[in-house]
C-alpha cells in the first residue's frame, strides 16, 4: 500500500517511538470506556432497576439478554464497516454515540425503555467499542500481537477493579440516573478527542509495517528506518468471511468463546445475589470481583504468551478448565479460601477470553476481513452474553437457586475442552 501524502504522516513516522503503541493507549482507553455497556457494570444497577420498576429477576435478565441479542445483530455489518471507514472514523462515531445512549438512561421509566436502554448499551459499549479498540491494536501487531493483547488484557483488567469499586461508591452518592449521566458524559470526553486526535488505521499507510519490521531490519542493515514515502507490503493469508466458515475449528471457537460469554456474564451479572445464596454481602461480591480482576491480568500473560508460541487448542483447554472450575466453585464457596480459588478460576477465563479475541481470529484469518470476521464472532459471543443471564434467573426463580445453570456450564467446558484437542487448525482447500 503506497503511504499517504503530508499532514498526520510526519508525525506518525517521526516519532521517537513507534506509533502502535500510541494506537495501543488509546485502545486500551477506549477498552476501559466500554465498561459501562459491560455485564460488571450492569449488575450494580439491577436491584434499582427491579425496586424502582416493580419487576423480578427473571423479567430483568431476560430484558438484559434480550437486549444484548438484538444488539449483537449489528456486530458483522459494523466490522464490514470498520474494514472500509477504519478504526479512527469509527471510533469516533461510537464514542460519541455510546456517551449519548449513556446520558438517555437517566429517562428509563419502565422495561420497554429499558429494554432500549440495554440494546444500546450493550451493543455500543460491550461490542462495537471494544471491536474497534482490539482491531486497532491488531492492524499495528503481528508477531507480537499476543503479547499487545495481553498488556492490554492486563490493564484492563487491573482498572476493572477500580472502576467496580469506583461506581459502587458513585452509586452510593448519587442518584442511579445521575450515575450514567456522569459515565456518559466521561466516556465522550474521553473517546472522542483521543480517537480523533491520535488513532490511526493501518502502518501501511504510513510506509510502515507492523511491529516495525522494516524499521528494525533497516537498523540491523545499518541503514536508516524506512521513509514514509517507501511502499510497505505484508505477506499474509487473508481469508473472507465466508472461505473462514468453512473452517470446523471455527465454530469450535466460537462455542469455545460463547460459553464464556454465557456463563461469565450469568456470574458477573447476578453476582450479589449468588454471594447473598453463600450468606456474603454486596461488598464481598465486589471484592472478590477486583481480586478476580487481578488474577484475569496474569492470566492474560500467560495467554498472550501461549498464543504466540502454541497452537490456541491450548488456549482454548484453559480457559474451559477456568469455567467449569468457577461454575462448580460457585455452588460450595463459603469460606475464605474457596472465594480465592473461585476468584482465580474467573479471572483465568476472564483473562485469557479477551487476549484470545483480540488475536487469534486474526492470526488465523489475517488482517484485511478482520472486522468483518471479529464482528460475526462477536455477534455469536454477545449472543451467549444473552442467554446466560436468563438461564441464570429462570434457575434461581424456578430451581431456587443457581445450582442447574452453574451444572451445565461446567458440563459444557468439559465437552469443548475435550473437543478442542482433536480439531485441526484452518487450512485452504
Amino acid at each position: 500500500m503506497t503511504a499517504r501524502a503530508p499532514g498526520y504522516k510526519s508525525a506518525v513516522t517521526t516519532m521517537p517511538i513507534y506509533y502502535g503503541w500510541v494506537v495501543w493507549f488509546v485502545a486500551l482507553v477506549g477498552t476501559a470506556a466500554s465498561s459501562p455497556g459491560q455485564s460488571y457494570s450492569v449488575s450494580l444497577f439491577m436491584d434499582y432497576f427491579i425496586a424502582d420498576f416493580g419487576l423480578d429477576r427473571t423479567t430483568v435478565s431476560s430484558l438484559y439478554g434480550l437486549g444484548t441479542f438484538i444488539a449483537s445483530f449489528g456486530l458483522t455489518w459494523l466490522g464490514r464497516k470498520l474494514d472500509l471507514a477504519g478504526n479512527r472514523r469509527t471510533g469516533v462515531a461510537i464514542g460519541l454515540l455510546f456517551g449519548l445512549v449513556l446520558c438517555l438512561c437517566a429517562f428509563i421509566n419502565g422495561p420497554v425503555m429499558l429494554l432500549v436502554a440495554f440494546v444500546g448499551i450493550r451493543g455500543l459499549g460491550q461490542g462495537a467499542l471494544t471491536l474497534v479498540s482490539s482491531t486497532a491494536v491488531a492492524n499495528w501487531f503481528r508477531a507480537r500481537r499476543g503479547r499487545m493483547m495481553a498488556y492490554l488484557a492486563l490493564a484492563y483488567a487491573l482498572f476493572q477493579g477500580l472502576y467496580v469499586n469506583g461506581l459502587r461508591v458513585l452509586l452510593d452518592s448519587l442518584d442511579w440516573r445521575a450515575a450514567f449521566v456522569v459515565l456518559g458524559l466521561g466516556v465522550s470526553a474521553l473517546v472522542v478527542p483521543l480517537f480523533g486526535f491520535l488513532m490511526r488505521n493501518k502502518p501501511e499507510e504510513y510506509g510502515l509495517l507492523p511491529d516495525n519490521q522494516g524499521a528494525k531490519r533497516a537498523a540491523k542493515a545499518g541503514d536508516h528506518p524506512i521513509p514514509a514515502e517507501v511502499n510497505a507490503e505484508v505477506n499474509e493469508d487473508n481469508w473472507t468471511l465466508r472461505e473462514a466458515m468453512r473452517a470446523p475449528v471455527l465454530w469450535l471457537y466460537i462455542f469455545a468463546r460463547m460459553l464464556p460469554s454465557a456463563w461469565g456474564t450469568g456470574l458477573v451479572l447476578h453476582q450479589v445475589s449468588i454471594f447473598a445464596q453463600l450468606d456474603h454481602s454486596a461488598q464481598v461480591a465486589t471484592e472478590t470481583f477486583a481480586l478476580l480482576s487481578i488474577f484475569a491480568a496474569g492470566s492474560a500473560l500467560l495467554a498472550g504468551y501461549l498464543i504466540d508460541r502454541f497452537t490456541p487448542s491450548i488456549v482454548v483447554v484453559l480457559a474451559m478448565l477456568g469455567l467449569a472450575s468457577a461454575c462448580l466453585l460457585a455452588m460450595i464457596m463459603r469460606d475464605t479460601a474457596l472465594l480465592i480459588l473461585y476468584a482465580l478460576a474467573s479471572g483465568l477465563g476472564l483473562g485469557i477470553g479477551y487476549v484470545f479475541d483480540g488475536a487469534v481470529w486474526t492470526n488465523m484469518f489475517g488482517r484485511r476481513f478482520q472486522g468483518e470476521i471479529r464482528g460475526f464472532v462477536f455477534t455469536a459471543g454477545i449472543i451467549g452474553s444473552a442467554i446466560g443471564p436468563a438461564l441464570f434467573g429462570l434457575s434461581f426463580d424456578h430451581a431456587g437457586g443457581y445450582g442447574p445453570a452453574l451444572a451445565l456450564g461446567a458440563l459444557l467446558a468439559i465437552v469443548v475442552m475435550a473437543l478442542a484437542l482433536v480439531t485441526p487448525q484452518p487450512r485452504r482447500r
